[in-house]
């Protein structure tokens, strides 16, 4: 073999590693695509609006979240499927919602160590 022929082949078998993780990328393309329309499709089933469903899934692409949707929407005409109705937002929880701390009652309610110093 010459050298051009080994330089040749080494190129070949560097392209076929390197095309080789062109597999895993698409696969992970593919998975956020199918978790987009799954997320459209579950949107439609549950009579959820179209742009509720993008508001509630900011991260996820619109295109997906709408092919989801529509194909589910097509597929609910075709076979009658009636909506699901889902279930009411749980109400978001005071101290999350940045409530202010409510206000002492009495001065009962210092900080003990407060109270010492002023015994001592």
């Amino acid at each position: 073999m010459q050298i051009s022929q080994i330089i040749k082949l080494f190129i070949v078998f560097a392209a076929l590693i390197a095309l080789s993780g062109c597999d895993k990328v698409m696969e992970v393309v593919n998975k956020q695509q199918a978790n987009g329309k799954a997320i459209g499709a579950a949107c439609r089933h549950s009579g959820r609006a179209l742009e509720d469903c993008y508001r509630r899934n900011i991260r996820v692409p619109k295109a997906d979240i709408f092919a989801g949707w529509k194909d589910m929407n097509e597929y609910m005409q075709q076979k009658k499927i009636d909506i699901i109705s889902p279930p009411e937002d749980a109400a978001i929880p005071a101290a999350t919602a940045g409530a202010k701390k409510p206000e002492k009652l009495d001065a009962s309610e210092e900080k003990p160590a407060e109270a010492d110093k002023a015994e001592h």
